[in-house]
């Protein structure tokens, strides 16, 4: 776990994470910008559709929202390491409010929205990277457990309302108005951390390499290099492996006479797990020690394999809110790994880290729905339940014997946890 902190970090309270200035400009930021961002993503997918009544367009379009991120990640997330974060955080903030300004245009035609999208979506590594190794210096210890669960936990539910609310609010004001609207939210996240958060220094050492892809490689040995850090990263496989309900929900209702209301609501049930689990775990388990992260990690996808029986609507819906709550394990996984990494090029692993976990869970959705041509829904999932529970044990053991035979500590800050002001 994130070294072995002082006990007073095991009693970290949300009240502690929020008396920290920086905190909360940061959590302040992420809350603007994300809920902005998923009401005009979905807006734009749905406002697509019913221009072109292409589902092909509406296709193209959807995926412009997420595959810039298999690019940005390697690619682009070294920016929070070469120059300081907060600089990268505000210019890439205020890079997207004025793309999405111009995507505001009425009458912008549709390859330019889609060129100006895959922009936006771009910078989101470099952002990301820099706000989550910022995170790592505002918080240290397990207080970094603490914030990055209410942080998910606001993107969670973000997602939810505003994918739900998005194609309400485009019906009633149009695509430009939205897409204005998650322009300003980007434009007071960048305000929020220009006065929230201190300015610090860039964290490269100026013997770093010179190149993009020298920064993305040596981030790539240092991982490689530490079996924990390396195994934290193939967690990403069974925690994809747990997307086989949601991907597969609507022909499973069919499957048990079911229409698309039941299709709905086991889709959403994985997304309600994962905020019950957010929400109720830190209080549960304060101090997330290394049982907990094997416990839950394993119970993430053994309620899948019960698909085997066929569960009925209820039963569904409660195995698979069981596996949304223990994918809690990933929050003090990812807090070990933020903190292992040198500061230096935190921001690359960050990036890289995050990759992989999006291309696992592309590549197993698209499994999945190959799968699901020739066997039945209930099959798929269960299969996919077995794999990821395979998987998992397999991890854990190995994960604990590495913390044993070669534990890595948190790394040395290169900067104090308030930093030095750089004006």
């Amino acid at each position: 776990m994130p070294g072995d902190d002082h006990a007073r970090d095991d009693r970290v309270t949300y009240a502690d994470i929020f008396a920290e200035r920086e905190f909360r400009a940061l959590f302040t930021s992420r809350t603007l910008s994300t809920i902005g961002d998923y009401i005009a993503r979905a807006a734009l997918v749905i406002a697509v559709f019913a221009e072109t009544k292409s589902t092909a367009l509406m296709g193209i379009t959807f995926a412009l929202t997420t595959l810039p991120d298999l690019i940005g990640g390697p690619v682009l997330a070294g920016l929070a390491d070469r120059y300081p974060r907060r600089v990268v955080m505000v210019v890439t903030d205020v890079g997207r409010a004025l793309l999405l300004l111009v995507m505001a245009i009425p009458g912008m035609p549709l390859l330019a929205l889609w060129v100006l999208l895959f922009v936006v979506r771009l910078v989101d590594a470099p952002f990301n990277s820099a706000y989550i190794s910022t995170m790592s210096v505002v918080l240290p210890g397990r207080r970094l457990v603490k914030g990055t669960a209410v942080t998910q936990l606001v993107n969670h539910v973000a997602y939810t309302v505003g994918y739900a609310a998005g194609g309400v609010i485009v019906g009633l004001t149009g695509l430009s108005v939205v897409l204005v609207f998650n322009a300003a939210t980007f434009a007071l996240s960048a305000l929020a951390i220009l006065l929230g958060v201190l300015a610090r220094p860039a964290t490269a050492h100026a013997d770093s390499a010179p190149t993009w892809l020298g920064s993305t490689r040596a981030a790539f040995r240092y991982i490689t290099a530490h079996p924990r850090l390396w195994l934290i990263m193939l967690f990403t496989f069974p925690i994809a492996a747990t997307l086989a309900s949601e991907t597969l929900a609507a022909p499973y209702s069919v499957q048990i006479g079911h229409g698309s209301a039941v299709g709905g609501l086991l889709m959403g049930s994985g997304p309600a797990g994962i905020v019950i689990g957010l929400w109720l775990l830190p209080m549960v388990i304060p101090d997330q020690r290394t049982k907990h992260v094997v416990l839950l990690s394993i119970t993430c996808c053994a309620p899948l394999a019960l698909f085997v029986l066929v569960p009925g609507v209820l039963a569904a819906s409660l195995l698979v809110v069981a596996s949304g709550i223990a994918l809690y394990f990933w929050i003090p996984l990812a807090a070990e790994f933020t903190q292992a990494v040198p500061d230096e090029m935190r921001g690359q692993a960050v990036g890289l880290l995050t990759m992989t976990m999006r291309v696992t869970q592309g590549i197993a959705i698209l499994i999945f729905g190959l799968a699901a041509q020739n066997a039945l829904s209930s099959t798929v999932i269960s299969t996919s339940g077995v794999i990821g529970t395979a998987m998992v044990v397999v991890l854990s053991v190995a994960w604990v014997r590495a913390s044993k035979s070669s534990p890595i500590a948190v790394a040395p800050r290169t900067i104090p946890p308030r930093g030095d002001t750089v004006q």
